[in-house]
């Protein structure tokens, strides 16, 4: 039986794919679904002008949804465990909502309806919003719902108590007071020493010694609740433990830093001084 459920969900492994091939490949999924099923309002208008609507729908509603999941995963911090999906959720509801003008012009602008009676527009904004921010919010939670359950997600240890002490030693630099609301989440979901912190879109790449998770946060954020002395940013989509970094290299003239694990980050120009300061003051 449990052999079955590794098997059922080994499709999805989160620290392999990448979120912006996981959400560019899942708008090209939804642009040819909705273009072949033709939901009511679209059938009729014949299959090139349905993929170059539906394109242009997914093309400005995923940016969209993305940009409101920043910004409520940033202003609305939830401490219960629900917290990924109210996020979503919410980020759904508001970015559908700020479509719904735009689907109702580009459903004029595709003839549908052939003729608007710009006297009724509320009426007709309040119909399009009533087809609009209910399947969005649910299709934005099911686009996200495989990263927020971490499906076959994680490298994690069974003993909790193994757990605790992998994170009292690797990340001694919390001291002993509460650890912040990331330092809580990461400990949930991945033993080991924080090694580094990548962002990509609206979700984090957590890596430690010992697993590579991915969750709902803002990088920003992740930052201010670390200890300030236990690394350095060094891109804007990047953050790293001064633990773990090795060396600095320079390829094709930009500069690349070496973690402990092997892996390589990119350091922006403004960044390198303070990157090479921090390997000084280590050695």
């Amino acid at each position: 039986m449990s052999g079955t459920k590794r098997q059922s969900i080994s499709w999805f492994n989160s620290t392999t794919v990448s979120v912006e091939r996981y959400f560019l490949f899942s708008s090209l999924a939804l642009i040819v679904i909705f273009t072949w099923m033709e939901p009511v309002g679209t059938s009729g208008i014949g299959f090139l002008p349905g993929l170059i609507f539906w394109t242009i729908q997914v093309s400005i509603l995923i940016p969209l949804l993305i940009t409101a999941q920043h910004l409520i995963s940033h202003y609305v911090n939830l401490r219960v465990p629900q917290a990924p999906w109210i996020q979503t959720a919410m980020s759904g509801l508001v970015a559908a909502t700020l479509f719904v003008p735009v689907a109702f012009f580009l459903d004029v602008l595709f003839g549908m309806p052939e003729v608007v009676s710009w006297n009724s527009l509320l009426p007709e904004l309040l119909d399009e919003a009533s087809g609009v921010v209910v399947p969005v919010t649910i299709t934005w939670l099911a686009l996200n719902a495989p990263w927020i359950l971490q499906l076959n997600f994680s490298q994690r240890q069974t003993n909790a108590t193994c757990e605790q002490q992998s994170y009292d030693q690797g990340l001694s630099t919390s001291e002993t007071k509460q650890p912040s609301r990331f330092l809580q989440e990461l400990r949930s979901r991945a033993p080991g020493d924080l090694i580094c912190i990548s962002s990509e879109l609206h979700y984090l790449r957590v890596t430690t010694t010992k697993a590579e998770v991915m969750f709902l946060y803002n990088l920003k954020d992740a930052i201010d609740e670390l200890p300030s002395n236990s690394g350095v940013q060094v891109h804007r989509s990047h953050w790293v433990a001064k633990e773990h970094v090795k060396r600095l290299s320079k390829k094709d003239g930009n500069t690349e830093c070496i973690l402990s694990n092997g892996k390589i980050l990119p350091v922006s120009r403004r960044k390198a001084a303070e990157v090479k300061n921090l390997l000084v003051l280590a050695s």
